[in-house]
């Protein structure tokens, strides 16, 4: 659970959050689409290939390609986050970091908040999706050529959108925490050392 840039390419990665059964969830959910990602990528090499070769495209993988960059999103999400490897502007926030920790801990406890606010609306909204999607038994494609249930889709994201919102609420709270420990200014904290 930890913010912590992670840009030095050669250097082992540190373990940025300590093992939990939440964290094995979501590091499983991130194995998981990264093994999509493969199987998308086979997917389509095939369709190449069929292609080029025997002039018989596979039906459907628009399609699929398309429903599975949004699965790949929401499986990986929250490992993202906690990892701290979510795409930021650190023109700010970092060199505030540097000059009021305390401050910038509770800025970035904010910026979770609002995390945690727009994941809930995600899961929220989706929820009536699945639920559509499940007893409707609805389809995506073109029937009679290709069709894929939705179902599968929306509880992804649902589940992908719940987690990373559980885990923006872990990171706020880890970061108002330390906020309480940390000193006011860089100069503060010189001094104590």
């Amino acid at each position: 659970m930890s913010y912590e840039a992670n840009t030095d390419l050669d250097a082992a990665p540190a373990p940025s959050a300590p093992s939990s059964p939440f964290g094995h969830v979501i590091d499983a959910l991130n194995g998981l689409g990264s093994i999509v990602i493969a199987l998308v990528m086979v997917l389509m090499c095939t369709d190449v290939f069929m292609r080029n070769a025997f002039n018989q495209p596979i039906d459907g993988v628009a399609e699929m390609v398309a429903a599975s960059i949004i699965v790949i999103v929401f499986l990986q999400l929250p490992a993202t986050l906690r990892h701290g490897r979510m795409s930021r502007a650190d023109l700010f926030i970092d060199p505030f970091l540097i000059k009021r920790p305390r401050a910038g801990r509770r800025l970035r406890a904010l910026f979770s908040l609002a995390g945690i606010f727009a994941c809930a609306v995600i899961a929220y909204a989706t929820w009536p999706l699945f639920s559509r999607a499940w007893t409707n038994n609805e389809f995506f494609g073109v029937e009679g050529v290709f069709t894929f249930p939705t179902w599968p889709m929306r509880i992804v994201v649902f589940t992908g959108a719940a987690l990373a919102a559980v885990q923006y609420a872990l990171l706020a709270w880890q970061d108002w925490r330390d906020s309480a420990t940390a000193p006011t200014t860089a100069a503060q904290g010189a001094r104590h050392e």
